[in-house]
């Protein structure tokens, strides 16, 4: 469709933005060209671009007279002796050199943003994001593709951090990126710069999307007595919102029937909050405690700190949890109860890292305010809960100081199977305080994190966190939390056609005076992934863990299979308050993930695991085929305050 393109010698409607070809034969540039993005065709190199409105009836004629004069060589060759355009190469994105976000866009900074296009890649076929050049006859891809609705233009527009006539902030660009690609139903983004030769202070830029498939559906269980299901559409109209309608049904339970809805709105009014709110009865929304069956109506509002520049975050959670007797239990056991919860936080950057001078190292500085409070309506009826601090109100207040420093860089392969992945350097460190009143107990709080990321000699990536925090009551420390946590990133090393990365994880918890809190356990996610219902508990525990991930270059249908090795174990206090005095509970196991990036799916996970000292009632075997949420690097530092979670 035409595009409007300004130059010295006037304006011209066009449908391709035209790259001399002089500047491809270039070898530094053609080598970091993305090879569909920018083949040489003749002696012009067309980039196809998207502008969502089409022309009117009147001026039909006119652009078909207009693009078929394009198409003729003689004409196109006069053009390019008109203009003098540029458009600069992305660099490439692998982790062995580690190339920083915003580096691409460094030497435009400050240049005016003339006029800024827009390229949607569909969702089947282009094998990336830089595949826009792709073309296909194959018609289940093109209904596939019908399918989808894809982003409104309005929607990417404002999700955007500049706006024509604004300068070029390199970091800002980068930010922007990192956002776009942040959106669920977005799954990969990019800007770039292009027509940089027409004018020295200025450019234009095109910002190129690809959505994920907007329709998915997750199966929890399914089998003669039990059916758990999800669907959801998380571009509803491509207007940046998500609907999600789950149910289940179970013979045992009553009533046996289960439902759930959610909507979210991303970006709601470009206000770059986040809005959802629903409606379960499926014990799917942070259950109180376990051993419980909840349903809850909620709304929550989150406004993450989407640009290191911007001023302010915060967000507000309402939530109605209420127990459900599903599975019958008898009166003396079941607990019956009801709460209402209140989160409230804001956050404001008070100082800002000085993105004009590319060279100076100053860190943010912000400044958050966090208040919570858990009131129960009704209570459980046994007297064993009446003294459980679970079941008593809870109210507190924390602020909370904070100093950060963030940089990324693009890379794949580290979570994904593919996709971008925005990977962080840098470091954060923290103080907070305040006070709590649980259980009519009134006490004061007092802590201290800190996370670094950063490169090491062989390129892996490292992470390192601490934290230590405790309560005081009338002088006297209670509750103290000592956390501890390493995470290794090897780089990827080629491997036939595939690749392979090494993961390594430790991790420290220990509380050495207990008061309100309940000891440590070491079931699944909190010990030993495969273990399930060990009585054992202690107030001190190590974690253990290595993975060997290897990136398969097989690909059925659009599905990408990581095959993975693990080695796991565990010391937990359970005969001596010396950690390292008791028993190491370990396992071996061996297993795939699959998954199809172009889907909202949740990844597909095949595993067995080797158990060979697992304490009763595990089983020296465990296999299991279940579904599970993606993982990603969390980009968004500015968090709602709070105590250093001992789980």
């Amino acid at each position: 469709m035409p595009l409007l393109i300004r130059h010295a010698y006037g304006s011209t409607r066009k449908d391709t933005v035209i790259i001399p070809y002089y500047l491809y034969r270039v070898s530094t540039l053609r080598d970091t060209l993305p090879p569909r993005l920018y083949k040489p065709i003749a002696d012009t190199i067309p980039i196809p671009l998207f502008k969502p409105k089409p022309p009117s009836r009147n001026w039909f004629h006119r652009v078909a007279e207009y693009r078929d004069s394009l198409r003729r060589r003689d004409y196109r060759d006069s053009l390019i002796r008109k203009m003098t355009r540029q458009n600069a190469p992305e660099p490439p994105t692998t982790d062995s050199s580690i190339i920083k976000s915003e580096k691409y866009f460094i030497p435009f900074t400050g240049r005016v943003i003339r006029d800024i296009y827009y390229r949607k890649v569909n969702v089947f076929g282009p094998q990336n994001i830089r595949d826009t050049a792709f073309t296909t006859s194959m018609k289940l891809i093109k209904l596939a593709n019908r399918l989808h609705y894809n982003t409104e233009e309005w929607v990417i527009r404002q999700a955007l951090f500049f706006k024509s006539g604004d300068t070029l902030n390199p970091y800002e660009m980068s930010d922007n990126e990192r956002y776009l690609r942040s959106r669920p139903y977005m799954q990969d983004a990019r800007l770039y710069i292009i027509n940089a030769g027409a004018s020295p202070d200025s450019l234009d830029l095109l910002v190129v999307t690809k959505d994920v498939f907007e329709y998915g559906v997750d199966v929890g269980e399914a089998s003669t007595s039990a059916v758990r299901t999800t669907i959801y559409n998380n571009n509803l109209f491509g207007a940046g919102q998500e609907l999600r309608v789950g149910a289940y049904w179970k013979n045992s339970y009553n009533p046996p029937w289960g439902s759930e809805v959610k909507y979210t709105k991303y970006n709601a009014l470009g206000t770059f909050a986040d809005v959802s709110l629903g409606y379960t009865t499926l014990n799917n929304y942070f259950p109180l405690d376990s051993g419980v069956f909840e349903g809850a109506y909620y709304l929550n509002i989150n406004r993450p700190l989407y640009n290191s520049s911007a001023d302010w975050a915060g967000g507000i959670g309402l939530r109605r949890s209420f127990s459900i007797n599903a599975r019958e239990q008898p009166d003396t056991i079941y607990r019956d109860y009801k709460y209402e919860l209140l989160e409230l936080w804001g956050g404001y950057n008070l100082i800002k890292q000085d993105k004009h001078n590319l060279n100076n190292q100053r860190p943010n500085l912000a400044i958050l305010l966090a208040h919570s409070n858990q009131m129960f309506l009704k209570t459980p009826r046994q007297p064993i809960y009446k003294y459980d601090p679970i079941y008593n109100n809870h109210r507190y207040y924390l602020a909370q100081a904070i100093v950060f420093r963030n940089e990324f860089f693009k890379s794949t392969h580290f979570f994904g199977f593919g996709r971008t992945e925005d990977i962080p350097l840098g470091y954060n460190a923290s103080v907070t305080s305040g006070w709590e009143t649980w259980k009519g107990r009134t006490r004061a709080y007092a802590g201290i994190e800190g996370q670094k990321f950063w490169v090491t000699k062989l390129k892996g990536i490292f992470n390192a966190q601490i934290g230590i925090g405790t309560f005081y009551q009338n002088g006297r420390s209670e509750d103290a939390v000592i956390h501890t946590k390493l995470e290794y990133y090897s780089r990827s090393f080629r491997l036939g056609k595939g690749r392979f990365r090494e993961f390594a994880y430790f991790d420290y918890l220990g509380n050495p005076n207990p008061y309100f809190y309940k000891p440590l356990q070491l079931n699944m996610e909190h010990g030993i992934y495969g273990y399930k219902g060990v009585p054992l508990t202690g107030y001190q525990r190590i974690n253990l863990r290595s993975e060997t991930v290897y990136y398969s270059p097989l690909k059925v249908l659009g599905f990408k299979f990581n095959w993975f090795t693990t080695l796991q174990a565990t010391q937990l206090t359970i005969n001596s308050n010396n950690v390292f005095k008791n028993p190491i509970y370990g396992g071996v196991g061996l297993g795939c993930r699959i998954k199809n990036e172009n889907l909202p799916l949740n990844t597909l996970l095949f595993d067995i695991n080797y158990f060979p000292n697992a304490p009763a009632p595990v089983k020296p075997v465990y296999f299991e085929i279940t579904t599970t949420v993606d993982f990603r690097f969390d980009i968004f530092t500015l968090k709602m305050p709070n105590f250093i979670n001992f789980r």
